[in-house]
């Protein structure tokens, strides 16, 4: 990772400002106050976000605004990236809000969480050295405080070990044996578990042993009823067809009886028909002979006639009415021939022109009228006396046909009773034959009978047979249902002793297993108790013995370049503890002034850099390093070592922050910092 430029809006001292990072060694220079350490937090910000504790919103927020962002720029592998972060502020504190990172100029918005993976992933940083407060990775190899590196100096042993343990990676041990104890006491609890599972397996073996005794008496038992249920279900079947035999002869003799029964009721019924028959040939034949006298003298059909005459009168009634109509025409013309002649005698004016009327012309009118009157009259004489001839041709029409209607209604009940006496003779003859094929079935019947009595004679003794039969049978039926009873009682038992036996053996392979499981338990915890642990303690040694080694080394070359002086030491105890040796003698890091405690300080950062860039290889800032305050208190002769510092190093991109001038020559580019009226600047020099 190398970083190219950062932007800062509205953070802390920052107003608007971007600043570039060239390659080789930068130095932020200015005074204490100046703005430079903000550079390094909206750093750590952009990257990682806020950190609670260490790195919070109000920190970073400039005061008076509610919005503010970081914005860098770097190259990894070598991508084109951009992390953009923002801050807003709220009724109640001061938070983080969504951003984005740019790869290549591909833009893609995110969380402030999604973000902090993402930049993990470029980095490659191993997700279990992130604590919630810091990344050990980045703080130990690229950003350091200096207070911070003095503090862990001045920390408990334990702190201090578990600290680099974790940075170095050397922790997983520790880790490991701690789930290794942890799954000892799972192992312990599961062995006590399945030693409580299989307490009663032996009891459950005896149990299905005194089961199998039971099931071997068992089955000789149900043997026995068995062949028993076999014989006496020969017997009830060998009664069962006997008594089926006898069945048939009282269903023979139930017919028999019914057959009688039927006889003697057709017998009788028979009787009395035939009976009937006589009484009713006798009746018939009366009244065939009054049919007979009532017939003479038929005469013929006048249906023809009489619609003839129908037809006839139907016409004379129709010039009746016309003759009628014109009388009724003559008379009314008549009469009003009258009334012109009478208002014709008194008619001196005319009523519509109003012109005397002339005597001349009156009798001309009065001539006429009576002319027309003479005619009438003779019409009407004439038609009158059409009228009456006709009145009494309708009287005497009417007459003939009430008598043809008369006479043809004679004919038809003479027809009615022809046909009456015809139907009563077929029916006479039929009554003949019926009697005749009665009288054959009343002797066929008083034939049948006697053989009926025979039958049922010789099937007398059959019913209290039966009984006594059914009796039997019944019995061996009702053995034979206790028998069965019995035997599935029997077989029901012995299904549930085999069931209960099965149910055992299953809970004892159960068991057997768990045993099994039991004993596999105990030899994986004793290899993890008396082997595994020992051998993690053994890598663990191995491991930090060689990281103490090359982490005591690298001290002491950089202590003894930041301090030029034969009789002042620094080596690492076991612990990684600086131990300091001045002229034979360890004294304590307190009693050192304030120059050597910086270098001692910056000593063990430099060399904590470089051992963890050697074990965690595939981390990607190694070509990046920011000292922070690196040369307080120090001599004009240790600021000089800083060169050699530098030289030493080998990184691509070394940014030192101070106030120290002199450090101004041994860099490639200096960036001045100052502030004025709350607001920093930079310039570039």
């Amino acid at each position: 990772m190398l970083l190219k430029k950062i932007r800062l809006k509205n953070i802390r001292s920052y107003m608007d400002q971007t600043i570039e990072f060239p390659l080789g060694s930068l130095l932020l220079s200015g005074d204490i106050g100046s703005g430079k350490s903000s550079v390094l937090l909206a750093l750590d910000f952009a990257l990682f976000g806020l950190q609670p504790g260490t790195l919070t919103g109000s920190a970073l927020l400039r005061n008076g605004e509610k919005r503010g962002e970081v914005e860098i720029n770097f190259v990894v592998d070598n991508k084109e990236v951009i992390v953009k972060r923002s801050l807003k502020r709220t009724s109640y504190s001061i938070v983080q809000d969504e951003g984005y990172v740019e790869i290549n100029g591909q833009r893609q918005p995110l969380t402030p969480v999604e973000i902090k993976q993402m930049v993990l992933d470029l980095l490659n940083y191993p997700s279990e050295l992130l604590t919630k407060s810091k990344d050990l990775i980045y703080r130990y190899t690229v950003y350091t405080p200096q207070e911070e590196m003095k503090h862990i100096l001045l920390d408990k042993r334990e702190a201090r070990i578990d600290t680099l343990r974790k940075v170095f990676g050397i922790d997983k041990y520790k880790r490991m044996k701690e789930n290794v104890e942890i799954v000892i006491k799972a192992l312990k609890e599961k062995r006590r578990e399945l030693a409580g599972m299989i307490i009663d397996l032996e009891d459950k073996k005896l149990v299905k042993k005194e089961k199998e005794i039971i099931l071997k008496e068992l089955e000789k038992s149900l043997y026995t009823i068995e062949k028993e249920l076999i014989d006496v279900k020969k017997e009830t079947d060998t009664s069962y067809e006997t008594l089926k035999g006898y069945e048939n002869k009282i269903e023979e003799y139930v017919k028999l009886k019914h057959e009688l029964e039927l006889l003697e009721t057709n017998l009788h019924l028979k009787i009395s028909t035939h009976s009937n028959y006589a009484q009713d040939l006798q009746n018939i034949e009366l009244e065939i002979l009054d049919l007979k006298d009532s017939i003479k003298g038929i005469s013929e059909d006048l249906t023809s006639a009489i619609e003839e005459k129908q037809k006839k009168l139907q016409q004379i009634r129709k010039d009746y009415q016309d003759t009628a109509s014109k009388i009724k025409e003559f008379e009314v013309k008549f009469e009003g021939s009258d009334v012109i002649i009478n208002q014709v005698k008194d008619l001196n004016e005319c009523p519509v022109c109003l012109q005397k009327v002339s005597q001349d012309h009156k009798s001309l009118i009065l001539e006429k009228e009576t002319s027309k009157k003479d005619a009438l009259l003779s019409h009407l004489e004439k038609h009158k006396k059409k009228e009456e001839e006709l009145k009494k041709e309708l009287e005497n029409l009417e007459k003939e046909i009430n008598s043809l209607l008369n006479k043809n209604y004679e004919f038809k009940l003479t027809k009615l009773k022809k046909e009456n006496l015809k139907e009563k003779e077929q029916r006479l003859d039929r009554l003949k034959e019926q009697e005749i094929e009665l009288k054959k079935q009343i002797e066929e019947i008083t034939n049948k009978k006697p053989i009926v009595l025979e039958k049922l004679e010789s099937l007398r003794n059959i019913e209290a047979d039966y009984k006594l039969l059914k009796k039997d049978y019944e019995d061996k039926k009702e053995a034979l249902k206790q028998q069965e009873i019995k035997y599935a009682a029997l077989a029901e038992n012995l299904k549930y002793i085999q069931e209960t036996i099965n149910e055992i053996q299953t809970e004892i392979s159960r068991k057997e297993l768990f045993r099994d499981k039991l004993n596999n338990y105990g030899v994986i915890q004793e290899w993890l108790e008396e082997t595994f642990i020992n051998l993690l303690d053994v890598m663990e040694k191995k491991v930090l013995l060689k990281v103490n080694s090359d982490f005591g080394s690298l001290l002491e070359k950089w202590f003894s370049i930041l301090v030029n002086n034969e009789e002042l030491r620094i080596r690492l105890d076991e612990e990684f503890t600086p131990l300091i040796n001045q002229a034979g003698h360890e004294i304590d890091y307190l009693y050192l002034s304030g120059g050597e405690k910086t270098a001692a300080a910056l000593a063990y950062r430099l060399a904590l850099n470089q051992v963890i860039n050697n074990l965690v290889s595939t981390i990607k800032t190694r070509d990046l390093l920011i000292l922070d305050e690196p040369t307080d208190g120090f001599s004009e002769e240790q600021l000089d070592s800083i060169r050699a510092i530098l030289d030493e190093l080998n990184i691509k991109q070394v940014i030192i922050v101070s106030h120290e001038s002199k450090i101004e020559s041994f860099v490639d580019k200096v960036i001045k910092f100052k502030k004025e009226g709350h607001v920093s600047s930079v310039e570039v020099l």
